[in-house]
């Protein structure tokens, strides 16, 4: 049984990098990067998705070898979600769907109920999907695990209409958001992000916390009215794609451990940090557990007053 749950995507990935190179049929997908970024903090993890039925057998075994459940993972539809993801100038990339790929649509109908198992673990991710499939699961989650812990992330592509995250009624029962600088700056804009982070909380979540690439992430706690701002791990990037997702990971991980919106926030950062160092979600399958602690003890004394 799970300790943590991510719910959303697996996509098989081809990147087209800003040096010419295509890298084909990488590991990727907003649940799977959260997962990977569960494992460097000893919690167990399972993933609810649909794979598609074309995704590599051998592409799930090594996902089951680095200790993720697959138990709530599903075929469903003949051909799975498959993306181009195109890096240009830093911070920004796009994602534009294969013509050969499942839709969005068809992988959210195709999800399998929640594993008897799942509905007993402790917290859950719901990673980027379409807003009406995120507004269902998170309802659907909080009838299923009335005192579980419900992280939520977000995401504004050019294939949806992002509209119904506007809507505060959207939060209800999340008890911690954990956008991108990105999807913050198209929906309510970057002219004042702490005050943008207090009314958002105020719409249901206690904690907020924006993610903003090698800047690291400014975290809103509403209970006590403390704002943070928590660098990123200085460690050379290679991949910036996921790590926003890893380190939702490791934020639902470090929320359900300790209560403690800082604590998750320094493990959401280090479970980023491994993810960067290569190309897709196998980055951080294997994090050595000296280096984890070191980074995230060297963290711990870098953080700041985010309203400073």
């Amino acid at each position: 049984m799970p300790d943590l749950v991510t719910t959303g995507y697996l996509t098989l990935d081809d990147l087209v990098l800003t040096d010419g190179r295509v890298l084909r049929e990488t590991l990727g997908g907003g649940a799977l990067y959260a997962a990977v970024g569960v494992l460097p903090w000893s919690a167990s993890v399972g993933i609810h998705a649909c794979s598609g039925g074309d995704y590599p057998a051998r592409f799930l075994q090594q996902i089951g070898a680095a200790g993720i459940d697959l138990s709530g993972i599903a075929p469903g539809p003949p051909r799975g979600l498959r993306l181009w993801l195109l890096e240009e100038a830093e911070p920004r990339k796009q994602q534009l769907p294969k013509l050969n790929s499942a839709t969005v649509a068809e992988l959210d109908a195709c999800r399998p109920p929640l594993p008897p198992a799942y509905a007993k673990a402790s917290g859950f991710h719901i990673a980027p999907s379409l807003p009406e499939t995120q507004r269902a699961v998170s309802s659907q989650l909080r009838r299923a695990a009335p005192n579980a812990v419900i992280t939520l992330d977000i995401w504004t592509e050019s294939f949806f209409d992002p509209a119904p995250y506007r809507d505060p009624a959207f939060l209800a029962g999340i008890d911690a958001f954990l956008p991108s600088d990105k999807e913050v700056e198209a929906l309510w804009g970057l002219d004042d992000v702490p005050g943008i982070m207090r009314r958002l909380a105020a719409a249901g979540p206690r904690v907020v916390a924006v993610k903003r690439g090698g800047l690291g992430s400014l975290v809103y706690d509403r209970d006590t009215n403390c704002l943070w701002d928590v660098p990123a791990v200085p460690v050379p990037a290679i991949d910036t794609i996921g790590a926003g997702d890893a380190y939702c990971g490791g934020f639902l991980a470090g929320l359900v451990a300790t209560g403690y919106p800082l604590e998750a926030a320094l493990r959401g950062t280090v479970s980023a940090s491994f993810a960067i160092q290569d190309y897709g979600a196998q980055a951080g399958m294997h994090p050595d557990p000296a280096e984890v602690e070191r980074r995230i003890s060297a963290l711990r004394g870098r953080v700041t007053d985010g309203d400073a």
